[in-house]
């Protein structure tokens, strides 16, 4: 920026866009576009997940053709993404809220869909809207199928509000043509 522009103000340019080093899965921004098996989606938003043992979670809302997925990258011992779908806890088992309640926990194992789903890890995280505080806090659990394709993750917001995630293990080849699209 030339000191005139620092001085008396002048519109500030954005950052210009690294094609080599930008335009990848894990450096997307709200308004770049990415294609995943032969759809294109939109990034709506950027958020992480902190649990404090230094394991962060950075998580994607990719919008397309009316459906919202949730693109996750965990790294631990190796870097790790999932993608998933939001669907009602009910959906999932209809008495699973009134046994977390319960029992402080949900069960060890769960069937979905025809999939049986083993319990693999659990805790307390802050969750990062948009990558900016203030944290909220939430409790999940996270499942896998035995061939540890598919995964499964129930989140507990508060004392009553409950969201469950079901989805399968992808790798970052999976996604192609990340563009920039519009800034937000």
């Amino acid at each position: 920026m030339s000191l005139w522009k620092k001085l008396f103000g002048g519109k500030e340019e954005e950052p210009a866009i690294d094609p080599l080093a930008d335009l990848v899965l894990d450096r997307m921004a709200p308004g770049f576009l990415v294609d995943h098996d032969g759809r294109t989606f939109e990034v709506v938003a950027r958020h992480h997940h902190d649990t404090g043992d230094g394991l962060r979670t950075d998580e994607w809302e990719l919008r397309g053709e009316g459906e919202m997925l949730y693109l996750n990258r965990v790294e631990a011992d190796g870097v790790y993404w999932t993608l998933t779908r939001k669907v009602p806890l009910g959906m999932i088992d209809d008495r699973l809220k009134k046994h977390i309640q319960q029992h402080g926990d949900p069960p060890e194992s769960i069937e979905f869909e025809g999939v049986a789903y083993f319990m693999q890890s659990y805790g307390g995280a802050q969750f990062y809207r948009n990558g900016r505080g203030p944290a909220q806090p939430f409790l999940y659990w996270d499942y896998e199928d035995d061939p540890r394709e598919r995964v499964l993750t129930i989140e507990q917001w508060g004392d009553i509000e409950f969201q469950a995630y079901p989805g399968h293990y992808v790798e970052e080849y999976q996604f192609t043509n990340i563009l920039p699209g519009a800034r937000r």
